[in-house]
Protein backbone atom coordinates (compact mmCIF):
# COMPACT_ATOMS: atom_id res chain seq x y z
CA UNK A 1 0.00 0.00 0.00
CA UNK A 2 1.06 3.39 -0.26
CA UNK A 3 0.73 7.36 1.35
CA UNK A 4 -1.76 9.84 -0.54
CA UNK A 5 1.12 12.28 -1.08
CA UNK A 6 2.41 9.25 -3.21
CA UNK A 7 -0.94 8.77 -4.84
CA UNK A 8 -1.08 12.81 -5.58
CA UNK A 9 2.25 12.97 -7.12
CA UNK A 10 1.37 9.90 -8.92
CA UNK A 11 -2.05 11.20 -10.23
CA UNK A 12 -0.55 14.32 -11.30
CA UNK A 13 2.05 12.42 -13.00
CA UNK A 14 0.00 10.16 -15.03
CA UNK A 15 -2.51 12.63 -16.35
CA UNK A 16 -0.33 15.98 -16.35
CA UNK A 17 -2.56 17.88 -14.19
CA UNK A 18 -2.79 19.16 -10.93
CA UNK A 19 -4.68 17.34 -8.47
CA UNK A 20 -5.55 18.63 -4.83
CA UNK A 21 -6.48 17.05 -1.89
CA UNK A 22 -9.98 18.45 -2.11
CA UNK A 23 -10.45 16.69 -5.64
CA UNK A 24 -8.81 13.57 -3.65
CA UNK A 25 -11.16 13.85 -0.96
CA UNK A 26 -14.62 14.45 -3.39
CA UNK A 27 -13.72 10.95 -5.47
CA UNK A 28 -13.59 9.24 -2.08
CA UNK A 29 -16.43 10.93 -0.16
CA UNK A 30 -14.69 13.19 2.21
CA UNK A 31 -12.91 16.32 2.75
CA UNK A 32 -9.87 17.75 2.19
CA UNK A 33 -8.85 18.63 5.74
CA UNK A 34 -9.48 14.35 6.11
CA UNK A 35 -7.42 13.86 3.40
CA UNK A 36 -4.81 16.40 4.32
CA UNK A 37 -4.64 15.22 7.98
CA UNK A 38 -4.39 11.51 6.72
CA UNK A 39 -1.11 12.37 4.58
CA UNK A 40 0.64 14.31 6.73
CA UNK A 41 0.62 10.98 9.28
CA UNK A 42 1.46 8.74 6.63
CA UNK A 43 -1.52 7.24 6.66
CA UNK A 44 -2.38 4.57 4.02
CA UNK A 45 -4.14 4.10 1.44
CA UNK A 46 -7.00 1.74 1.18
CA UNK A 47 -7.17 -0.68 -1.65
CA UNK A 48 -10.93 0.16 -2.43
CA UNK A 49 -9.72 4.03 -2.26
CA UNK A 50 -6.86 3.17 -5.05
CA UNK A 51 -9.22 1.55 -7.08
CA UNK A 52 -12.15 4.16 -6.72
CA UNK A 53 -9.03 6.81 -7.89
CA UNK A 54 -8.59 4.78 -10.50
CA UNK A 55 -11.76 4.84 -11.89
CA UNK A 56 -12.09 8.84 -11.00
CA UNK A 57 -8.87 9.57 -13.09
CA UNK A 58 -8.86 6.36 -15.37
CA UNK A 59 -4.74 5.60 -14.26
CA UNK A 60 -3.08 2.38 -13.13
CA UNK A 61 -1.43 3.53 -9.68
CA UNK A 62 -0.03 0.34 -8.17
CA UNK A 63 2.01 -0.33 -10.99
CA UNK A 64 3.74 2.95 -11.61
CA UNK A 65 3.76 3.43 -7.99
CA UNK A 66 5.61 -0.32 -7.30
CA UNK A 67 8.32 1.51 -10.22
CA UNK A 68 8.88 4.77 -8.11
CA UNK A 69 9.49 3.58 -5.00
CA UNK A 70 11.77 0.77 -6.64
CA UNK A 71 13.56 3.63 -8.40
CA UNK A 72 13.93 5.65 -5.54
CA UNK A 73 14.97 2.69 -3.75
CA UNK A 74 18.42 2.47 -5.89
CA UNK A 75 18.77 5.97 -6.08
CA UNK A 76 18.93 5.72 -2.15
CA UNK A 77 21.14 3.26 -2.44
CA UNK A 78 23.42 4.41 -4.79
CA UNK A 79 23.89 8.19 -2.65
CA UNK A 80 24.39 6.94 0.57
CA UNK A 81 21.13 8.06 1.52
CA UNK A 82 19.20 6.96 4.87
CA UNK A 83 15.63 7.46 6.27
CA UNK A 84 14.60 9.01 9.69
CA UNK A 85 12.11 9.84 11.67
CA UNK A 86 11.16 13.78 11.71
CA UNK A 87 8.59 15.19 13.70
CA UNK A 88 7.34 18.58 12.23
CA UNK A 89 5.38 19.44 14.76
CA UNK A 90 7.94 19.06 18.04
CA UNK A 91 9.77 22.05 18.75
CA UNK A 92 13.09 22.40 21.31
CA UNK A 93 12.55 25.76 23.08
CA UNK A 94 16.37 27.64 22.18
CA UNK A 95 14.68 30.24 25.23
CA UNK A 96 12.48 29.24 28.36
CA UNK A 97 10.27 26.33 27.20
CA UNK A 98 7.77 24.71 24.68
CA UNK A 99 4.95 22.18 25.38
CA UNK A 100 4.84 19.46 22.63
CA UNK A 101 1.58 19.62 21.66
CA UNK A 102 1.46 17.12 18.65
CA UNK A 103 3.79 14.09 18.06
CA UNK A 104 3.11 12.95 14.55
CA UNK A 105 6.18 11.63 12.32
CA UNK A 106 7.03 11.00 8.95
CA UNK A 107 10.15 9.97 7.31
CA UNK A 108 12.46 11.92 5.21
CA UNK A 109 15.72 10.78 3.46
CA UNK A 110 18.94 12.64 4.69
CA UNK A 111 22.35 12.19 3.42
CA UNK A 112 24.48 8.74 5.51
CA UNK A 113 27.52 11.14 6.35
CA UNK A 114 25.52 13.40 8.60
CA UNK A 115 25.43 10.53 10.62
CA UNK A 116 28.15 10.47 12.60
CA UNK A 117 29.90 11.86 15.72
CA UNK A 118 32.83 14.24 15.62
CA UNK A 119 35.43 11.22 15.82
CA UNK A 120 33.52 10.14 12.75
CA UNK A 121 31.51 7.03 14.16
CA UNK A 122 28.46 6.56 12.32
CA UNK A 123 24.97 6.26 14.34
CA UNK A 124 22.91 4.60 13.45
CA UNK A 125 19.36 5.91 11.76
CA UNK A 126 16.65 4.21 13.79
CA UNK A 127 18.76 6.11 16.50
CA UNK A 128 18.29 9.59 15.53
CA UNK A 129 15.08 11.92 14.84
CA UNK A 130 15.01 15.26 13.57
CA UNK A 131 12.64 17.99 15.22
CA UNK A 132 12.68 22.02 15.10
CA UNK A 133 14.29 24.17 17.29
CA UNK A 134 12.10 27.70 18.60
CA UNK A 135 13.59 30.77 19.63
CA UNK A 136 17.26 32.30 18.94
CA UNK A 137 19.38 31.35 22.78
CA UNK A 138 21.10 28.93 20.78
CA UNK A 139 22.26 31.46 18.24
CA UNK A 140 24.60 31.73 15.94
CA UNK A 141 25.10 27.90 16.33
CA UNK A 142 21.09 26.95 16.18
CA UNK A 143 18.71 29.68 15.19
CA UNK A 144 15.00 29.55 14.80
CA UNK A 145 13.12 26.95 12.86
CA UNK A 146 16.59 24.90 12.53
CA UNK A 147 16.08 21.58 12.34
CA UNK A 148 18.16 19.62 13.92
CA UNK A 149 19.10 15.87 14.41
CA UNK A 150 18.77 13.83 17.55
CA UNK A 151 21.25 10.93 18.70
CA UNK A 152 18.95 9.23 20.86
CA UNK A 153 21.51 6.52 22.08
CA UNK A 154 23.32 9.18 23.52
CA UNK A 155 21.70 10.01 26.53
CA UNK A 156 24.73 10.38 29.06
CA UNK A 157 25.03 13.97 30.09
CA UNK A 158 28.60 15.48 28.90
CA UNK A 159 30.34 18.97 30.13
CA UNK A 160 29.88 21.02 26.95
CA UNK A 161 27.83 19.22 24.49
CA UNK A 162 24.28 20.35 23.88
CA UNK A 163 21.69 18.15 24.66
CA UNK A 164 17.37 18.08 23.82
CA UNK A 165 15.67 17.34 27.08
CA UNK A 166 12.35 17.91 29.04
CA UNK A 167 12.13 19.59 32.28
CA UNK A 168 9.15 20.47 34.20
CA UNK A 169 6.89 19.21 31.01
CA UNK A 170 8.83 21.28 28.24
CA UNK A 171 11.49 20.68 25.85
CA UNK A 172 14.24 22.30 25.60
CA UNK A 173 17.87 22.46 23.88
CA UNK A 174 21.22 23.53 25.91
CA UNK A 175 24.56 23.21 26.25
CA UNK A 176 25.22 21.32 29.80
CA UNK A 177 27.52 22.03 32.60
CA UNK A 178 27.40 19.36 35.16
CA UNK A 179 28.07 20.68 38.72
CA UNK A 180 27.74 19.01 42.36
CA UNK A 181 24.19 19.53 42.96
CA UNK A 182 22.62 20.41 39.54
CA UNK A 183 22.70 21.17 36.28
CA UNK A 184 23.60 24.35 34.57
CA UNK A 185 21.66 24.49 30.95
CA UNK A 186 23.62 27.14 29.09
CA UNK A 187 21.94 29.28 26.14
CA UNK A 188 24.87 30.16 23.33
CA UNK A 189 23.25 33.60 22.77
CA UNK A 190 24.90 35.23 26.18
CA UNK A 191 21.70 37.71 26.31
CA UNK A 192 19.45 34.92 27.82
CA UNK A 193 20.57 33.40 31.49
CA UNK A 194 21.42 30.40 32.33
CA UNK A 195 18.84 28.41 34.15
CA UNK A 196 19.80 25.12 36.81
CA UNK A 197 18.19 21.81 37.46
CA UNK A 198 19.17 20.14 40.71
CA UNK A 199 19.83 16.62 41.23
CA UNK A 200 16.88 14.25 41.88
CA UNK A 201 14.03 16.79 39.92
CA UNK A 202 12.38 15.29 36.87
CA UNK A 203 14.36 15.35 33.94
CA UNK A 204 14.37 13.56 31.14
CA UNK A 205 17.51 13.49 28.64
CA UNK A 206 15.88 12.87 24.37
CA UNK A 207 19.35 12.36 23.39
CA UNK A 208 22.63 14.63 22.01
CA UNK A 209 22.17 17.18 19.22
CA UNK A 210 24.89 16.39 16.53
CA UNK A 211 27.00 19.45 15.98
CA UNK A 212 26.85 22.19 13.12
CA UNK A 213 24.21 20.16 11.92
CA UNK A 214 21.12 22.55 10.56
CA UNK A 215 19.01 21.22 8.19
Amino acid sequence: MTTFSEVQLTIQKLTNKKVTYSAIGEVLGTGRSNISARAKTNSKVTEKEIKLLEHAYNVNLMDDIKNQLEEMHDAIKERNLVKITYRPDVYLSAGYGVEVFNEAAEKITIDARLLESEKGIKINPKNCELVRVSGNSMAPEYRHGDRVIIDKSDTELIDGHIFAFKYKGQCFVKEINILSDKIKCISLNKEYDPFYIKHGEEFTVFGRILPRIRL
